[in-house]
């Protein structure tokens, strides 16, 4: 199994509070219990076929089906197998791996900005793009999250040029609901992404630069 890369271990004190971490949108599924509850409105079908349902970063095609919903980074990919998550989270037959990338608003989700700041302010970090991601399984047309305590998946994200600077450190800081804060290490050498392991469930993420 490998593990999750971490910089810094859990923040305490603040950080324990609960957040509020707007999930992404249901499209064509419903959600049960497991998963987070929508503060979207769904979207109605005649719109459904708009919604990006793959996407990739640096080149990378995602593995996973889902909802690539992200615009303020250059690209998403879930570059773990499905195979791997398949058995690594103990899938049956009928589920497979899904994934739901949107730009985090701040306004829905103002403790995690403040976990995801006061992260980036301990290592005297710069925050870039904002996302939710949320690691899940789709079945019979009903989703739920994955738990937070499997396997390590890898999601690489496309560095938008804004946020590209030469001979700097990327990493992404993850915010869980209760305020669990981690900096992931970026683990690839590519200058225009950043490369991560994370586990299941729906987090808040951000890149960070110092």
């Amino acid at each position: 199994m490998m593990k999750v890369s971490i910089i810094k271990k859990m923040m305490t004190g603040a950080l324990a509070l609960s957040l509020v971490i707007a999930p992404v949108m249901n499209v064509g599924a419903t959600t049960t219990k497991g998963s987070t509850k929508s503060t979207v409105e769904e979207i109605t079908a005649s719109s459904t076929s708009s919604i990006p349902t793959t996407s990739s970063a640096g080149g990378v095609k995602t593995t996973t089906a889902g909802i690539y919903m992200a615009t303020n980074v250059n690209g998403m990919a879930v570059t773990t197998s499905v195979a791997s998550i398949a058995s690594g989270y103990g899938l049956a037959n009928n589920e497979k791996p899904y994934s739901k990338f949107s730009n985090l608003d701040v306004k829905k989700s103002p403790l995690a900005k403040a976990a995801i700041d006061l992260a980036a302010a301990s290592q005297g970090a710069t925050v870039g793009p904002m996302l939710n991601i949320e690691l899940g399984k789709m079945a019979a047309g009903k989703y739920s999250l994955l738990p937070s305590d499997g396997p390590a998946i890898r999601i690489s994200l496309g560095i938008p040029k804004n946020f590209l600077r030469s001979e700097t450190t990327y990493a992404v800081v993850c915010v869980r609901a209760g305020g669990v804060t981690s900096i992931l290490a970026d683990v690839d050498e590519k200058e225009n992404t950043i490369t991560f392991d994370t586990t299941g469930g729906a987090g808040a993420y951000a890149i960070i630069r110092y």
